[in-house]
């Protein structure tokens, strides 16, 4: 995550989390190591607590952001108990051709239960793309948001990942190596496929995964 992407994510957000909030990496593949278990892990709200606990006292300086330009952008604020603010999760791939491109999700991963979809319709995926892909122009974020027409915004298991879903294809989708993944269009989000390769009826979406984060947007206290 880089200051430019989050400032281009921080409109899309909900209203609740646009101003008064703290952007803090709860899971980096390059910081915890390659494990969809670490990943469920640093995402569980108690984990999460216990780590804000261990880190109280800190500046906002000495915690765990993954670049310094992030701390700009972070508010504090001390006044309302723990566990009574709202929080979303910014998920950002960056994958071996480049690209970048994720999801917002309202809630936080975990592997499910029972086999059904969780989320809401404040979830969108989104992509970043080079404006002219031969001079390496500046980025534009784009973004698909939820369209109502199906509920399956978020499955998660001990096996993968998905995000979207309608016959059979995944808005986007990671295996539990969080090494391998794809993406297609999907009736839930209405999205393009967010790291198209290929030409006219030959695109796909596969892709390897190089680095992989997700970000808590909100104050645990």
């Amino acid at each position: 995550m880089d200051e430019e992407l989050a400032a281009d994510l921080q409109p899309l957000l909900p209203p609740r989390l646009q101003l008064d909030d703290e952007w803090h990496l709860i899971y980096s593949m390059r910081q915890d190591g390659i494990s969809l278990n670490t990943l469920y892990r640093n995402c569980d709200p108690e984990v999460q607590l216990r780590n804000y606990k261990l880190s109280k006292g800190k500046t906002v300086a000495t915690l765990r952001y993954a670049d310094d330009v992030i701390k700009n952008m972070v508010v504090v604020s001390h006044n309302i108990p723990i566990g009574k603010r709202p929080l979303g999760y910014i998920m950002v791939i960056f994958d071996n051709k480049g690209n970048r491109f994720g999801c917002y999700l309202n809630d936080y991963l975990r592997p499910a239960d029972k086999k059904r979809y969780y989320g809401n319709g404040e979830c969108f995926l989104w992509k970043s793309e080079w404006c002219d892909e031969e001079h390496k122009l500046p980025r534009r974020l784009k973004a698909f948001a939820y369209t109502g027409i199906n509920d399956n915004i978020i499955y998660s298991n001990l096996d993968f990942i998905a995000i979207g879903s309608s016959s059979g294809n995944n808005g986007l989708w990671i295996d539990s190596s969080l090494y391998k993944g794809h993406s297609y269009r999907c009736e839930t989000f209405g999205n393009e496929i967010l790291n198209e390769h290929g030409e006219g009826d030959h695109k796909y979406g596969k892709f390897k995964i190089v680095n992989l984060e997700i970000w808590r947007v909100g104050q645990l206290t």
